[in-house]
């Protein structure tokens, strides 16, 4: 299955919808929030998808992976990305609608999915968006803005945070990393 958002016509919102590969009908599974959802991620295991949810009721949700039983495990954050357990996520405090247009800090959270305990990781550069935690579980990928150089550069930092190893410094604006499956390439 596949599970992505759309805006259908005839709605006034954008909805999470899973499709069976293969199949013909998608469904919708947040037709009863009153507000935007995006960035759906299911977890490692394919039973839970995480998403950002707007609206009233805003934050990071989890449902399962046919829709129900969704619930809040933040009141905050953006790019839901699971750990490779799925015991947790990381999230940005920030979302991006576009890399070019971006020029505020974001922070980076680690949420326990199952407690909802929060934790901030310190990470230097201070701006994060679009974390993806890596398939060892060992390091975190993502992109920032370091101060007064107009770049969108790509890093890696260890999951406890600290000082983050750049992987592109040019003038391209690099975004929304992704790991290999082995996390080596």
């Amino acid at each position: 299955s596949i599970v992505y958002v759309s805006h259908a016509p005839g709605s006034d919102q954008n909805d999470i919808y899973l499709q069976r590969v293969g199949g013909e009908n998608a469904t919708n599974l947040t037709p009863t929030n009153k507000g935007d959802d995006w960035a759906p991620a299911f977890s490692p295991d394919g039973q839970w998808i995480a998403y950002r949810a707007d609206g009233e009721s805003q934050g990071i949700y989890i449902m399962g992976a046919t829709g129900e039983s969704a619930r809040r495990v933040a009141d905050f954050g953006f790019s839901p990305a699971w750990s490779p357990d799925g015991k947790e996520l990381l999230v940005a405090s920030e979302g991006v609608a576009s890399p070019l247009q971006r020029v505020t800090r974001s922070a980076l959270w680690r949420i326990n999915v199952t407690s909802g305990q929060k934790k901030q990781i310190k990470i230097n550069p201070d701006d994060i968006v679009q974390p993806s935690w890596s398939p060892h579980g060992q390091r975190i990928a993502f992109w920032g803005l370091p101060t007064g150089t107009g770049k969108r550069v790509l890093y890696t930092v260890p999951v406890e945070g600290g000082d983050a190893t750049p992987l592109t410094d040019d003038n391209s604006f690099n975004w929304n990393p992704v790991w290999s499956l082995d996390g080596k390439d």
